[in-house]
């Protein structure tokens, strides 16, 4: 993952999500399950262009599925990601 600073990488995982949903929750850390339009599937979706995005594979078996459901926990994730592919 190339090297991006937590508020670049906020802002991509909101316009990713932006593109699938009605409306983004203003809080970061609201579930996007239960605050958007966004069902199981727009999930899978929107997991699959953020792994395109960001040049990352999501390990599902090691990663809290909650983890993957707000803008907080997504920016989280993949901050901690590009730290450990950069030798963080």
């Amino acid at each position: 993952m190339k090297e991006r600073a937590e508020p670049e990488i906020r802002d991509a995982v909101v316009r990713l999500i932006s593109e699938r949903v009605d409306e983004v929750p203003p809080d970061d850390s609201a579930s996007l399950l239960a605050n958007t339009n966004l069902d199981s599937l727009g999930v899978v979706e929107l997991l699959v262009a953020i792994e395109e995005e960001f040049n990352v594979s999501i390990d599902f078996v090691t990663v809290d599925p909650a983890e993957l459901l707000s803008i907080g926990g997504l920016t989280g994730h993949l901050s901690a990601l590009g730290a450990k592919s950069n030798g963080g």
